[in-house]
This record gives C-alpha cells, structure tokens and sequence, in this order.
C-alpha cells in the first residue's frame, strides 16, 4: 500500500475506534455502575459515622455503669455499717441515714441515664445494621452490573483489540515524520486528521475547493494538504480531478 493508502487505512481505524470506545464508555451497565459507586461511597460514609455514634454511645453506657457500681459499693459500705452495730450515736445514725438515701437518689438517677444511654445505643445499634444490609445490597447490585457489564463489553472489549491490532500493523508502515504529523493534526482535529480529495471536495471538512487548486493538489503529490481545514488531504490515484 502507497503511504497515502495506508493514511487513509489509518484514519478509517482510528474512526472506527473512537465509535466503538465512545459505545463503550455508554454502556447503560457502565454508566449505572459509576452512579452506584458514588453512592456507595456516600453510603459508607454514613457507616462511619454510625460507627463512630455506636462506640460513643457504648462508651457512654459503660462509663454510666461503672458509675453505678461505684455509688452500690458505697451503698453497701454505709449499710454494713448500720447493720454492724457499730455506729450507736444517733446523730451518726441519723447522717448515714441521709448518706444512705442521697446515694440511692444518686443510683437511680444514673441508672436512668443508663437506661437511656442504652436506648440510644441500641437505636444506634439498629440504624447501622439498616445502613450495613444496604450497603450489602448495593455491593451485590454492584456485581450484578459488573458481570452484565463484562458480558456485553467484552464483545466489544475484543473488537476494539482487534482494531487496535489492525492499527499496529499500518502504523508499521507509514514514515515516521508523516505519522508524526497525522498523530498531531489527530489531537488537534477531533480525532480526524486526514481526508481523501474527492473531485474537488476535501472528504475531512467537506468544502469545496476553487477549480485550479483541486487541480493542483490532484496532480501533485499523493498526500498533501487541504488548504481549508490543514488536514493531510490524499490523492486517489485515477480519481476524478
């Protein structure tokens, strides 16, 4: 194949590529995908602050707990000496009286208060197992669309290696400078860097060029260069001028 061929081979894979990799990129699978992901991400932030509300509130209930059995073990020391026998003044009698009922108010008071720790707790507790399951749902969706995904882009996924194969093989070749020219005017031009002079019609912008110049162009060299859009413009041996 003559370098102006092979140009035009090059263009014809590299359209064809960027078709089946935009197809790609829209798969529904892929799309919906990328939407759950970024919901699942949202959805784990909301268990860590779950999490964190859990070890709080437990923390929480532990300390009231520990408190209580604190204020019970006063309880117990203050009984044992009334019950001992060894306090017989009446007034010492009447203040560990006292003593005795402010720590019982004390103890039902952080007993309540643990109570309510340990409803809050709990609530807790059964927020994030609802936060948890759907989560879990959101990861078993996630590889259900995976696999539909895998399913349907591999076909795809094959297509384009083949193209991209195809492509390595006419890239081989084209001369260097020449390639280096059409892989810039690629990056500048949309992905369209060469058009076929057809009559006097570039095939890349599709203007119309004056009379004398397609005739220049088309008795000129094999690739040369539209003069509208800058494109490399080939000429097709034994084509109309």
């Amino acid at each position: 194949m003559t370098q102006g061929a092979l140009l035009v081979e090059l263009g014809r894979l590299d359209l064809a590529l960027m078709r089946e990799e935009k197809v790609l990129d829209e798969i529904p699978e892929k799309l919906e995908i990328l939407r759950l992901r970024k919901r699942l991400k949202e959805i784990e932030g909301v268990l860590e602050k779950a999490d964190a509300y859990c070890r709080t509130a437990e923390a929480m209930v532990r300390k009231s707990a520990d408190e209580t059995a604190l204020v019970q073990a006063k309880i117990d020391a203050e009984q044992s000496k009334v019950l001992s026998g060894s306090v017989t003044n009446p007034k010492e009698l009447q203040s560990l009286t006292r003593e005795l009922e402010a720590l019982s108010r004390r103890k039902s008071a952080i007993e309540d208060e643990t109570l309510a720790l340990m409803e809050k707790s709990e609530a807790g507790a059964a927020q994030r197992e609802k936060v948890e399951a759907t989560l879990a749902q959101g990861h078993a969706k996630e590889a259900e669309l995976i696999a539909a995904f895998r399913e349907k882009g591999g076909e795809m996924q094959r297509a384009i290696e083949k193209l991209r194969a195809e492509r390595t093989k006419v890239i081989a070749g084209i001369d260097p400078a020449l390639l280096d020219k059409y892989e810039a005017l690629r990056a500048a031009k949309h992905g369209v860097a060469v058009g076929v002079l057809e009559g006097d019609v570039c095939s890349a912008c599709r203007t119309h060029l004056p009379a004398d110049r397609a005739q220049a162009i088309a008795l000129g060299p094999e690739v040369a260069e539209c003069p509208n859009c800058r494109r490399l413009l080939v000429v097709v041996a034994g084509a109309d001028s």
